[in-house]
């Protein structure tokens, strides 16, 4: 017995070794490990990763968007039902944006979660992304709430409140750009067929809804009371929704 007891007590102090060194891996090399097997969209630029596994950060940009600090602390790892999942907080610091939550992976079940989810950006940030579209913003907008559940198939849950702070938009549609003034507005994000959604409301009034779908189609549905409150000539004579949609990704 006490041969058994001193190899478990070796193996455990294997395990513990084991772990320790892989928490204090330097981030970089980690990456340096998976970058091979990773394929990320070409949308997308990561720098290396600078600190360890456990707290570090890293530049990332997507697109025109202004790059993003992303730093994360790692905590050690939890165990229920027989399930391991590992949690990190994380914030995502730019220019014009700080958006901070709870990340956490089941490696095990291939999902992902965020969690606590909350922060601003700012037009001026949103301006450098939908610019090349003919877009442009004003104002901020404030994120509460929010969470989000994936696996690898499919986005399962997408929740939050947003509020935009109002003010001056303009949309380049088939006749040129077109300018407007709007009040303060509110959304509820949502999930729909996989794909994160949002409904626009004012005053719990329902005014449009939008949804990004997995293949990078952006689709909207905008009421009449929507364009009567950004007051577009003729919009008092309609009766039903306005649909289009864009290939943005």
């Amino acid at each position: 017995m006490g041969l058994i007891r001193w190899g478990i007590t070796g193996l455990l102090a294997l395990v513990i070794a084991l772990v320790a060194t892989a928490w204090f891996l330097p981030a970089s090399l980690a990456f340096r490990l998976i970058e091979p097997s990773l394929t990320l969209p070409t949308d997308i630029k990561v720098a290396l990763p600078r600190g360890s596994l456990r707290a570090g950060h890293v530049l990332v940009q997507f697109r025109g968007f202004p790059p993003s600090r992303v730093s994360w602390q790692l905590q050690w790892p939890s165990f229920s039902l027989g399930t391991m999942t590992f949690f990190q907080t994380m914030s995502i610091v730019g220019p014009g944006h700080q958006i901070t939550g709870r990340l956490g992976i089941i490696p095990g079940q291939k999902i992902l979660m965020i969690e606590n989810l909350s922060g601003e950006i700012n037009s001026s940030d949103i301006n450098q992304l939908a610019s090349v579209y003919g877009h442009q913003f004003s104002g901020s907008v404030t994120l509460k709430n929010g969470s989000a559940k994936a696996s690898a198939e499919c986005l399962t849950d997408f929740a939050g409140d947003l509020v935009w702070s109002g003010g001056r938009i303009a949309l380049n549609g088939f006749n040129g750009v077109a300018q407007y003034q709007l009040p303060p507005l509110q959304a509820k994000l949502n999930v729909e067929a996989c794909s994160p959604a949002l409904n626009l409301t004012r005053d719990s009034d329902y005014l449009a809804r939008f949804v990004l779908s997995l293949d990078g189609w952006f689709s909207a549905e905008l009421q009449p009371r929507l364009l009567v409150l950004a007051q577009v000539p003729g919009a008092m004579q309609l009766t039903q929704p306005l649909l289009f949609e864009e290939k943005i990704l």
